[in-house]
């Protein structure tokens, strides 16, 4: 009974719980129309909504009681108020700093003003002149509207994250908007009071904040339609260079003008004329656009030539401090020193066209330019008298066909003017190629160069001649330009050769090793590469000045990235190449890394720590080379282990030696019982360690020969190192006297030789035992420590020579 009682409490207690939670969400649901209808709602004494037309008044009376009990009596208080005026001004303050536009969107309106200036230009040229473009000017146009394009799409990336970043800040305002907090505050007029003086400050901030987002708002929008509307502009302007290339390459061998004895119209001379001027004026316009627009490139390539200065100066002064400056004229250096800021010039202009490979042609004249007044210098202080005359007409008539090419207006004096500076170029061309011999590197690329800048002017008087005034004009400039531009490679070459003997002297000095050396084998191994550099930059100048390369350049990438299959295995030749080349340079790298530091393999040097860290230099050069060669090949990894599992097999069958000379070569590097320099002892062998490699090591005996260890025959032998901990040596002499010895005298003398010795170790004293002592006779066995192991030879010949001198009675033997 008294259980079913306490039963019968709890459910009506339960019951009259969930009926206040039902109204409290009622209320809440209704909680806006509290502020515009009175009528049904009303607030309590506990804060809470209660109902004022009487329903469910029967329910509220008969749990009263329960009702204080389960009701929710928080009630809104100023710390309440405070922290949302807080998190009104916090989202304020935000709205208002990040709203703000960064320099990067000031930037993009500049870029897009000029941008309209410049497609305006390009616009009316293109759509009024296009039968008058040649070649040259398409290309230019082309490579200006893809890096505009480029530039464009860069600039809605950046436009579109901005939008992102202002809609979240509006969000931010309208989550603030609808805080409840503050609407119950602007409604109750007592509490607002109290807050006034944060309102008002909350109010200018609003105002502040809503006014600078909703500038931003617009300003992107504008700038957002504005790039959008060049985008448009911009697809439709390469659509019509790309018809008009395609009309100019099958028009360029076509005749353009009359032959050069029949005379056109004044009139239409005229009207040609007045054509070429908007185009030229559109060139230089354009130009200026790419210039400006293109400066970071620039600024890197400055960067490298001041480094290069900067490195060459630091090698000059290394020598010069240890007064080694006459090494120079044994090395034939004639650029770096004294002219080494010309030959940096040399290097930084030379290297200007891998910095923009689609840089229109007048960008490309310009740094030659800069590389043509370099190399008169060098021509000047380096070069015969004559040899250096001829080069001043070479330069004179680069000046004279850059001018030409932009300003000459089809007409008889000006073809006759183009006629006059072909012949002269064949001319000096000849000229400077017989007075060129033994005096510039690379004479046979200088040859073939020569001989080809020859031909291109005879074809462009022919072309000239016959009314194909572009193609004769495209032609000479390109021989002019192809020319100069091989001079200046070959000179390039020739500084990369002396920067790299300079390097190799400047750490020597560094390191006080004073010893000569051949460098036959830096010269032989570095040509090839510095030749294959030398004839890529010269191509792409080459092509173009041609207005080629562009083409090229495509058609070459579309071979190289075309994936072909064989069998289920995919692969492109580009990636097979670049495989293989990055291989080839790791190899190249690690086989020429210490000489760099000063390390030519020379048996003198005796710092063994370094020609460790340059052995462990050359396996990280490897290890790196053929991770990069996979990974830049894009050859597929399951592909590539199941050639490693083939391998594997094969190793296990027939390379088992090979695998363990490699490893043993690896353990040998790194856990170091032996390193480059030490004397040691191998079975029959004992020598000198000239080198250590992955598979075999170079043991220089004292008789001269050079013995070659394969890595698993040293670590499966015992080995004895006499340098392993230090490099001293201890030597036993022995001395038999006879007759009638004072024991006392003779010692004193044994050990005063000794110690005079410059090859005794310091620190150490000679020991003296005697071994048998008779009436007449006496014999001892002397040892002292000499300080080099490689001179224990000499040391002993020369103790026991000295000791001849003081006991000449003696038998002394070692």
């Amino acid at each position: 009974m008294k259980y079913g009682i306490l039963s019968i409490i709890l459910t009506v207690l339960c019951l009259h719980h969930f009926d206040l939670r039902a109204q409290d969400s009622a209320g809440r649901r209704t909680g806006r129309r509290f502020f515009s209808d009175s009528t049904f709602q009303a607030r309590d004494s506990t804060g809470r909504f209660r109902d004022t037309t009487g329903r469910g008044s029967d329910t509220a009376r008969r749990g009263r009681g329960f009702a204080s009990l389960f009701a929710d009596s928080a009630k809104l208080g100023t710390s309440d108020y405070q922290a949302a005026i807080e998190r009104a001004f916090a989202t304020l303050t935000m709205i208002q700093e990040e709203s703000v536009l960064g320099d990067d969107i000031s930037r993009i309106e500049v870029r897009l003003a000029d941008a309209d200036s410049s497609l305006s230009i390009l616009k009316d040229n293109i759509s009024n002149n296009g039968s008058f473009l040649n070649l040259r000017n398409l290309e230019l146009y082309r490579t200006l509207l893809y890096d505009m394009r480029e530039k464009t799409d860069e600039q809605k990336v950046r436009l579109d994250s901005a939008d992102v970043d202002l809609g979240r800040l509006r969000s931010s305002m309208r989550v603030m908007i609808e805080d409840t907090v503050l609407r119950e505050l602007y409604r109750d007029t007592v509490i607002r009071k109290s807050f006034s003086p944060q309102l008002k400050e909350m109010r200018t901030t609003w105002r502040a904040g809503t006014k600078q987002l909703k500038e931003s708002l617009a300003t992107i929008n504008l700038l957002q339609t504005h790039n959008s509307k060049n985008a448009i502009v911009i697809a439709s302007l390469i659509h019509k260079v790309d018809d008009l290339l395609n009309n100019s390459l099958s028009r360029i061998f076509t005749p353009e003008r009359n032959y050069i004895w029949n005379f056109r119209s004044n009139k239409e001379l005229k009207n040609m004329r007045a054509a070429y001027r908007t185009i030229y004026d559109g060139e230089r316009k354009a130009t200026r656009y790419y210039f400006k627009n293109a400066l970071n490139s620039r600024l890197l390539l400055l960067l490298i030539g001041l480094i290069f200065l900067i490195w060459t100066f630091r090698n000059l002064r290394s020598l010069k401090k240890a007064g080694r400056m006459d090494i120079l004229e044994d090395l034939s250096v004639r650029y770096l020193y004294p002219y080494y800021i010309a030959s940096s010039l040399v290097v930084t202009f030379v290297l200007a066209p891998l910095f923009d490979l689609h840089a229109p042609a007048v960008y490309i004249e310009s740094m030659e330019f800069f590389l043509i007044l370099a190399l008169t210098y060098l021509a000047w202080k380096q070069h015969p008298r004559r040899l250096f005359y001829y080069w001043l007409v070479i330069v004179f008539l680069f000046i004279a066909f850059s001018f030409t090419h932009h300003t000459v207006l089809p007409g008889i004096v000006q073809r006759f003017w183009l006629i006059c500076l072909n012949v002269l170029s064949i001319t000096f061309g000849y000229l400077f190629l017989r007075q060129m011999q033994k005096q510039l590197p690379f004479s046979g690329f200088l040859r073939f160069v020569i001989l080809l800048h020859n031909v291109m002017n005879a074809l462009a008087i022919l072309c000239n001649v016959t009314g194909r005034l572009s193609l004769a004009q495209i032609l000479g400039n390109a021989a002019i330009f192809s020319f100069t531009q091989a001079v200046g490679l070959a000179i390039f070459g020739k500084i990369c050769i002396e920067s790299i003997l300079l390097q190799i002297e400047g750490s020597r000095a560094r390191q006080g090793i004073k010893t000569k050396y051949s460098p036959q084998a830096v010269l032989d191994g570095f040509k090839n590469p510095l030749l294959l550099l030398v004839v890529i930059l010269w191509l792409i100048v080459f092509f173009t000045n041609l207005n080629l390369f562009t083409a090229i350049s495509e058609g070459f990438t579309n071979v190289m990235r075309t994936t072909r299959q064989i069998g289920n295995a995919a692969f492109t030749i580009g990636g097979v190449l670049l495989f293989f080349g990055i291989i080839w340079i790791a190899h190249l790298l690690q086989k020429y890394v210490g000489y760099f530091f000063g390390d030519t393999g020379d048996e003198e040097v005796q710092n063994k720590r370094q020609r460790s860290r340059m052995l462990i230099a050359r396996l990280i050069v490897l290890c790196i080379g053929y991770l990069l060669a996979v990974a830049a090949s894009g050859l597929p990894v399951d592909k590539i282990t199941i050639v490693l599992g083939a391998l594997g097999v094969g190793i296990g069958l027939g390379l088992q030696n090979i695998v363990s000379n490699f490893v043993s070569g690896i353990i040998l590097i790194f856990d170091r019982p032996l390193q480059i320099g030490d004397s040691i002892e191998i079975g029959s062998k004992a020598g000198k360690v000239r080198e250590i490699g992955l598979r075999s090591s170079t043991l220089l005996t004292s008789d001269g020969a050079e013995v070659i260890i394969p890595n698993g025959d040293i670590l499966s032998q015992q080995i004895t190192n006499w340098t392993l901990s230090n490099s001293q040596q201890r030597i036993a002499i022995s001395v038999k006297m006879k007759g009638e010895v004072n024991i006392e005298q003779t010692t004193r003398t044994i050990t005063e030789t000794i110690l005079g010795s410059e090859y005794h170790a310091e620190g150490t004293q000679p020991q003296i035992l005697f071994k048998a002592l008779g009436r007449d006779s006496l014999e001892l066995k002397l040892s002292f420590w000499c300080d080099n192991v490689f001179r224990a030879d000499e040391a002993a010949s020369e103790v026991v020579e000295k000791l001849h001198a003081m006991l000449p009675d003696a038998e002394i033997t070692r």
